[in-house]
């Protein structure tokens, strides 16, 4: 029979091996803290397709592949057509499209237009120095590319097992901490409030898409002759997306846009000036302030206070660079429900239970039993939200 002794050192030898394990994990994490958050970001936005998907499909693994794939086709398509239209204007104009190539890769506008017109002749040219340095060129530009579908296809794994084994996952942490304890209640209640945020972020993409279509196809009605916003449709796709970039959102894609026209007024006319500065301040108050100061907390903060929401994301953006915009909402829910689970119950030394007893407002509140789970992911039964 094991004395009091050697269970104080077996536990003790369980606890220091359990930190260590702790740690290591917490170091990957944090090393990894990126693709992470955006994996959970991608787990919650395909959530609800998987949980519909699962309705008609029996094997969680292939609902949680088509959950995925019908979440990256947009992104695989707009990024094609993005490609395809840029193809299309270096066609077009050979000189002005090796330029604007020239501004991104480290490739001389010279070399780029004999190679445009004979690529035959430009490939027969190279010698073995001259395809060294392209390959080490291309090296250094297809790094980073590499790099970013790395990390996509990580956070795009990532979200596939949580899909798959989040059920399993989550009956596994019920039968632990019971039912009917604090530790599910709050667990719960952020992971709804996750399930708000992060799909509303998508949603928040498509409606600013959608908006900037919309003026710039308008401007470009008033817009001077040989003034109009080049390619419209793209930029409009582009600032939809640039949403998801903290502080810095349409700014991405109008800034250079309105220089660009600025540039071109000065040349052509300095009379239509008038037009350029009529496109930053439209782009500005609708493409900018409007998604970070309405749209955004609406969507995204439907069960959470929507101003905190709103600084989530600000100072998210600010601390933690650009995975600030998935990261910075989850800090604050997490937050969030702790204070109004626990935090009053541990400063007072009252036991903590499962209810909420402080900042009612502040986030969802525990739904009824009869409540179907899917009305309660997607916060339309939530009727908690405070401004």
């Amino acid at each position: 029979m094991m004395d009091e002794t050697e269970f104080d050192r077996s536990r003790v030898l369980w606890w220091a091996l359990t930190a260590a394990l702790a740690g290591t994990l917490g170091l990957v994490l944090y090393s990894y803290i990126g693709t992470f958050a955006f994996g959970i970001f991608i787990y919650y936005a395909a959530r609800p397709i998987y949980r519909r998907l699962r309705l008609v499909v029996e094997s969680p693994g292939l609902a949680a592949s088509a959950a995925l794939f019908a979440f990256e086709i947009p992104f695989l398509a707009i990024t094609g057509y993005l490609l395809f239209l840029a193809i299309k204007e270096l066609e077009r104009s050979a000189g002005a499209g090796a330029e604007i190539v020239a501004w991104f890769l480290p490739v001389p506008p010279a070399e780029l237009d004999r190679a445009i017109a004979d690529p035959r002749a430009y490939a027969s040219s190279f010698d073995v120095a001259s395809i060294t340095e392209v390959i080490s060129t291309g090296g250094d530009v297809l790094g980073p590319v590499a790099t970013f579908f790395l990390h996509f296809s990580l956070a795009v794994a990532l979200a596939f097992y949580l899909l798959r084994d989040g059920d399993r996952i989550a009956d596994w942490f019920r039968d632990e901490v019971g039912e009917d304890s604090a530790l599910w209640l709050y667990a719960s209640l952020v992971d709804r409030d996750f399930q708000v945020v992060y799909f509303g972020n998508i949603r928040t993409v498509v409606v600013v898409a959608l908006l900037a279509l919309g003026i710039y196809n308008g401007l470009n009605v008033i817009a001077p002759p040989g003034l109009k916003i080049p390619l419209p449709n793209v930029l409009a796709l582009l600032t939809g997306a640039a949403t998801l970039v903290p502080i810095v959102v349409g700014k991405i894609v109008y800034v250079p846009m309105t220089g660009y026209l600025g540039l071109k007024a000065i040349e052509s006319d300095p009379q239509t000036l008038w037009f350029p500065v009529v496109v930053a301040i439209v782009a500005l108050l609708a493409l900018d302030l409007f998604p970070i100061m309405v749209i955004r907390p609406v969507f995204a903060g439907q069960s959470t206070h929507r101003g905190a929401m709103m600084f989530s994301y600000i100072f998210g953006g600010l601390l933690f660079n650009w995975y600030g915009v998935f990261f910075g909402p989850l800090l604050l829910i997490a937050a969030i429900h702790l204070v109004r689970i626990g935090l009053s119950e541990l400063a007072h030394g009252d036991r903590i239970t499962a209810e909420v007893t402080t900042a009612h407002g502040l986030g969802s509140m525990p739904q009824p039993d009869s409540v179907p789970p899917d009305e309660t992911v997607n916060g339309s039964t939530n009727d908690a939200t405070e401004e």
